[in-house]
């Protein structure tokens, strides 16, 4: 019975994946309550508010993950692209710019890229 907080993660994200946001995100609140800045679990979590329409709470999640982890690109690229689906363009723009600064030949940099070129 493996109870790890590994074992969790990999439990909340398969269950993000399949669609069961319910039983995801009682599993990243678990993980989260035991360690409130585990940035992958934040950004999971952000995900799966996402998904269920939850959109403050998703994009406050999704930069707190981002914050933990400032170079991980992957969560600065998400947040961007949920700023942008909700029409908040000012607010997603520093999260490319931000993956430009860190690496812009990596795939999130391609997809930032991709990204700013809608502001010129």
């Amino acid at each position: 019975m493996g109870d790890s907080t590994q074992d969790q993660l990999s439990e909340a994200h398969q269950c993000r994946i399949n669609g069961d946001y319910d039983a995801a995100l009682s599993l990243y609140r678990r993980i989260l309550e035991a360690q409130p800045d585990h940035a992958e679990a934040l950004w999971g979590m952000g995900l799966s508010l996402m998904n269920t329409g939850e959109f403050d709470e998703a994009l406050a999640t999704l930069e707190r993950a981002a914050e933990v982890e400032p170079g991980n690109q992957q969560y600065l690229l998400d947040t961007g692209m949920h700023y942008t689906m909700l029409g908040m363009y000012d607010e997603a723009k520093p999260f490319f710019l931000k993956i430009m600064e860190t690496d812009p030949g990596s795939v999130q940099g391609a997809k930032a890229q991709e990204q700013l070129a809608y502001y010129d």
